[in-house]
């Protein structure tokens, strides 16, 4: 019996602790958020001038929010999942780090749609935020495959956890597969619109992180 066996319940090796990997991924998300905002510019026109050139650089603010907000809703499932997981195998490990690539991503398509709806026309937009969908898509397809190794794996989980969350979370994911297609058409339209999806659904994921959460319990009063 190995370490990846999944139906055992234990295993005649220790497998890593999860610190590690959820060390090493917050370091990606950290990164992939700071490179975010390499797309805002200072202004470049001359005296008198400043104003009007930040206000010209909106889509860049519009894309850098949804791309933030997307890395930021990853990041916030990711830990929410590794409160969870105690251990890792190489299953676990590969699905994460595809999460992590998909994840990185998102710097590159934001600065495609801020460039495309500054100074592209209507075809550049529309491609560009067929892009930041695609992208975007990715990232649910990797959640699936990051949940479907901890279903096989139940070992893995903390004591007391049970590998019933991933089935809500899958359900989920399947969400983003659905919106994320039809902001891509919804951009031949209207691309702006599109960004507004993509602002709105990690908002969905934070709240339904948060709304998971146990409420904290409240410390009983001292005895007089």
């Amino acid at each position: 019996m190995t370490d990846l066996d999944d139906d055992a319940p234990t295993t005649s090796r220790r497998l890593p602790e999860s610190t590690r990997v959820e060390a090493f991924s917050d370091g990606v998300f950290a990164i992939a958020i700071t490179l975010l905002v390499l797309d805002l510019h200072s202004p470049s026109g001359g005296r008198g001038q400043f104003l009007h050139e930040l206000l010209n650089q909106w889509p860049a603010y519009v894309a850098y929010l949804a791309a933030f907000l997307n890395i930021s809703a990853i990041w916030i499932s990711h830990h929410d999942l590794f409160t969870r997981i105690h251990r890792v195998d190489a299953r676990l490990i590969c699905a994460n780090l595809l999460l992590l690539m998909v994840s990185s991503l998102f710097p590159w398509p934001a600065s495609v749609i801020a460039e495309a709806i500054r100074d592209g026309n209507h075809r550049d937009q529309v491609a560009a935020t067929v892009l930041f969908a695609i992208v975007g898509l990715l990232v649910p397809l990797a959640w699936l495959l990051v949940y479907r190794c901890v279903q096989r794996s139940p070992h893995l989980l903390r004591a007391g956890e049970d590998v019933a969350f991933t089935r809500v979370a899958s359900k989920q994911a399947l969400v983003s597969v659905i919106v994320y297609p039809i902001a891509a058409a919804l951009a031949f339209v209207a691309p702006v619109a599109s960004l507004v999806a993509f602002i709105a659904l990690p908002l969905f994921f934070i709240g339904t992180v948060f709304a998971s959460q146990p409420p904290t319990p409240t410390p009983a009063a001292p005895l007089s």
